[in-house]
């Protein structure tokens, strides 16, 4: 039970929970940094409004009776920050998808409360599409990576992934291997 415990505070990219016997990872993705990027650097341009507000109504505030609610309010807005920060940060790093070289497993964190657990068996993989659109993903290279399936309109899609191309790659050796029945190293 400790042993257990202590793993959570060390990542491995080589198991997950779930992990069948002589399955082997290949890759675990998340979105591209800069998706994490922007809502915490939006965050810490917020926090710098209760001092700036303090900055610009000094005298007012100090010399008033709403000195005591500033802080209370200053102290309210920190903690939603902060809320909304751990959030999107919990977002990105729970949104993972794992490629190994039996299937595709695709975990949708969308919300504290609401995860989906979805996967896609190497063998039924038709083709694989890159989609990159934009200044900013072509710049920092990254984009969309869809998977279509045998099945009739069954696509996966994973969004904003880094380096969208040798994602694409990856799977498709991947799935020349599995189909010429070869174990990947």
């Amino acid at each position: 039970m400790i042993k257990r415990l202590i793993s959570i505070f060390k990542e491995s990219s080589r198991t997950f929970e779930g992990q069948e016997k002589d399955e082997d990872v290949i890759l675990l993705l998340r979105r591209h940094h800069f998706i994490a990027f922007l809502p915490i650097s939006t965050s810490a341009l917020l926090a710098l409004v209760p001092i700036f507000v303090f900055l610009i109504f000094y005298s007012y505030i100090v010399n008033s009776k709403f000195f005591t609610l500033f802080l209370f309010l200053s102290c309210l807005f920190y903690m939603l920050l902060w809320l909304t920060a751990f959030y999107h940060l919990m977002m990105y790093t729970l949104n993972t998808v794992v490629v190994t070289n039996k299937r595709i497993i695709d975990r949708d964190q969308n919300g504290f409360f609401d995860r989906k657990v979805s996967e896609l068996h190497i063998y039924r993989i038709q083709d694989v599409t890159v989609s990159t659109k934009g200044v900013i993903p072509t710049l920092l290279k990254y984009g969309d990576v869809a998977v279509q399936t045998a099945a009739i309109d069954k696509e996966f899609i994973f969004h904003e992934m880094p380096d969208p191309e040798l994602i694409k790659s990856e799977i498709m050796k991947v799935v020349s291997m599995a189909n010429a029945g070869v174990k990947p190293i």
